[in-house]
């Protein structure tokens, strides 16, 4: 499998939208915790508004010819070292490891970037999200929250 992970740019929005556009009704609710029928540009804006420090991205594409099948990004919270971590990963190429590149990858940047610890939200029946989050460090910890939400924190590995 030759994947490419690069850092995501403002040039990437039509990549976000296939990415979006090719993850169904119940990737999509799993990944924004709502129903959500599309981005709207000024939410695009924001995803693809990255400073490679505070804010990072990487996109995924697939073998060719060349497509966008993922997206990572952590954004950091007020606490320096700390930030919101999210993942993801179109269906057709969910459970084939992308996700683990993408995280290994970005957890490296956080690193570089002075983050040391991170949080991601989930739904608690998202078994591969939640996989991939408890995978980053030994001491990945989640607290059960209203509505079937898991807030998963720890450190990077």
């Amino acid at each position: 499998m030759s994947v490419l992970i690069r850092e995501l740019t403002a040039a990437d929005r039509v990549a976000l939208l296939y990415i979006f556009r090719h993850l169904g009704a119940p990737s999509r609710y799993q990944r924004f915790l709502s129903v959500k029928a599309e981005l709207g540009p000024r939410e695009l804006a924001h995803l693809v508004s990255v400073d490679h420090w505070h804010r990072e991205a990487l996109i995924a594409w697939s073998s060719p010819p060349r497509a966008p099948i993922g997206v990572a990004r952590y954004e950091r919270c007020e606490e320096f070292d700390l930030a919101e971590l999210a993942v993801t990963v179109v269906d057709d190429w969910q459970r084939h490891g992308i996700g683990r590149l993408l995280v290994r990858e970005l957890g490296e940047r956080a690193r570089r970037a002075g983050i040391r610890r991170f949080t991601a939200t989930m739904l608690w029946e998202n078994r591969g999200a939640v996989a991939l989050a408890r995978g980053l460090g030994p001491d990945a910890a989640g607290r059960r929250h209203a509505g079937g939400i898991l807030e998963l924190s720890g450190s990077w590995r």
